[in-house]
């Protein structure tokens, strides 16, 4: 049997262009690493997640709803990305004080605009506005998720599916509860192991 070495391209589960959803969950990622121009930083993400209204992918044995996130920083500032994408999904602009509480946003209903990526190959939400007035939005069938790092419920953390999991196992504050406290070095570890073998004596068989 002759294989091909060549991997297929990804293939986006919806097309580009205009769709009712439903926001089913509010994920806190905690502090996740960005760089930028060669800098490293961290900072707090949040990522919203939507089930599009009658979409599904899958096989034809096993359907289930299309999900599409959008990752942003967890920031409130006037000039952030957040700020703007809650303003035109609401229909109106926020107070400049107190606090906003992402979990409002649970089973919130939205028009997403969906485009491609340069190569084709992924789906993403471009912009959000508020359902037209007089459209009937079906409820999402997905559980509505909702989880913040920096209130870490290891129970909760269970719940959540695998790929959010795997997200959030890179914030700091997973790796300060979850991680050893003292980094592991492998050149170390070689070293000790060398050491351990000299004093030992060669090995008798």
């Amino acid at each position: 049997m002759k294989l091909s070495l060549e991997e297929k391209p990804k293939t986006p589960p919806v097309a580009p262009g205009v769709y009712l959803a439903v926001c089913v969950g509010e994920v806190g990622l905690g502090e996740q690493e960005h760089t930028y121009e060669g800098r490293t930083s961290y900072k707090n993400d949040l990522m919203l997640l939507f089930e599009l209204s009658g979409e599904t992918t899958g096989t034809s044995a096993e359907q289930r709803p299309v999900l599409l996130s959008r990752t942003f920083t967890a920031t409130m500032g006037k000039k952030g990305h957040l700020r703007a994408f809650l303003e035109s999904w609401l229909g109106h602009a926020l107070e400049s004080s107190g606090q906003f509480d992402t979990a409002r946003l649970l089973n919130r209903p939205a028009m997403l605009s969906v485009v491609h990526s340069k190569d084709g190959q992924y789906a993403n939400i471009g912009t959000i506005m508020s359902v037209p007035k007089g459209t009937t939005v079906p409820p999402a069938t997905t559980a509505p998720v909702s989880f913040d790092a920096d209130e870490w419920d290891d129970a909760a953390f269970a719940a959540l599916p695998e790929y959010i999991q795997n997200r959030l196992k890179k914030s700091t504050q997973y790796k300060n509860r979850h991680l050893p406290d003292e980094a592991v070095s492998v050149e170390a570890a070689n070293a000790q192991a060398a050491q351990d073998a000299e004093e030992d004596g060669p090995c008798p068989f």
